[in-house]
């Protein structure tokens, strides 16, 4: 039976059918790569910020893992990345951290979603868990157009070009 957990699934799991594709032919040298020179993020920093933001969804519904991506990727910048993770790590960790989302997702009943965050003072404005996980979903969308654009800068297959030829050979 849907419940209101069943779009943001639907859209982590479109998220985790794109993230393979971006990182599938990346060495870690252009995975730590910057944006606008040693300004901005790399893809590597990206999905490392994005499990740690995954882990954070995890909080909200009730769930406490350890966030071994809090540290690099969650209370600080992108670096030059040279503290970061392997790509492969980074890979290993998104396929974790998406298991574990999804897990508690299933399990989140719309009452979850709907509890207060018990006050005024959130970072965007949200008042209850579910406004919380929009913005969260909204965050990873926005990320993973940065992805797409890294991929075309540094002279990669575009991610649309990737998700078209997936989504062709699965047909």
């Amino acid at each position: 039976m849907p419940t209101l957990a069943t779009p943001i699934a639907e859209s982590l799991k479109f998220t985790d059918f794109i993230v393979p594709l971006v990182l599938h032919d990346l060495p870690d040298d252009v995975a730590r790569r910057r944006a606008r020179g040693d300004d901005g993020p790399s893809i590597a920093w990206i999905i490392g910020h994005l499990c740690h933001y995954r882990l954070e969804m995890m909080k909200l519904l009730g769930h406490d893992p350890p966030n071994p991506y809090a540290d690099l990727f969650g209370t600080s910048g992108a670096s030059d990345g040279s503290g970061y993770p392997s790509i492969e790590e980074l890979k290993r960790g998104w396929t974790e951290t998406s298991t574990q989302i999804h897990r508690a997702l299933e399990s989140a009943s719309d009452s979850d979603l709907l509890r207060s965050l018990g006050g005024p003072d959130t970072p965007h404005g949200e008042k209850k868990v579910l406004d919380t996980m929009v913005f969260y979903m909204w965050h990873e969308s926005y990320h993973m157009g940065q992805l797409g654009t890294l991929r075309v800068q540094f002279g990669l297959t575009p991610t649309a070009t990737l998700a078209v030829e997936a989504a062709s050979a699965s047909a």
